[in-house]
């Protein structure tokens, strides 16, 4: 899996709601690019915890919510789960906003546990999360849909 990218590496791993996602969002260009990118890619569990339509409405009718979220999901750089043990790192994302990362009792990113480490791509690292993150503003977005 080595060579293909953080996308291809999140698809191939099981992650495919989130790489579709990607796929058909304007962060997909730039994730087939050199990076070195950090993906948080969450399970397809984590999507279905929302409902059917707004799940729907999330991916396929609100476009700039969607490039918000995905974004909060990339970091610029390739970090390995290696380098957060025993420490608690803020991280800026893509879009914005900041997660705060912990690897002080297991690997959490905000609220999601990290369940999936260390998926090598060509061009960065894809961390398998158990849960979406959510900015804020796209948060209160989501929950009056």
């Amino acid at each position: 899996m080595a060579l293909l990218s953080v996308v291809s590496v999140a698809d191939r791993a099981g992650f495919y709601t989130f790489a579709a996602a990607l796929r058909a969002s304007d962060h997909f260009t730039t994730l087939e690019g050199p990076g070195p990118f950090t993906v948080f890619a969450p399970t397809d569990a984590a999507f279905a915890t929302m409902s059917p339509v707004v799940l729907d409405k999330f991916l396929r009718h609100d476009p700039e919510r969607l490039h918000i979220v995905l974004g909060y999901h990339i970091a610029a750089g390739r970090v390995a789960s290696a380098r957060f043990a025993d420490k608690r790192i803020r991280a800026v994302m893509q879009t914005g906003g900041d997660v705060m990362i912990d690897g002080r009792n297991g690997l959490r990113v905000n609220t999601a546990r990290v369940i999936k480490p260390d998926l090598a791509a060509g061009n960065g690292v894809v961390h398998g999360i158990d849960a979406l993150l959510w900015p804020r503003e796209a948060t209160v977005a989501v929950a009056g849909a």
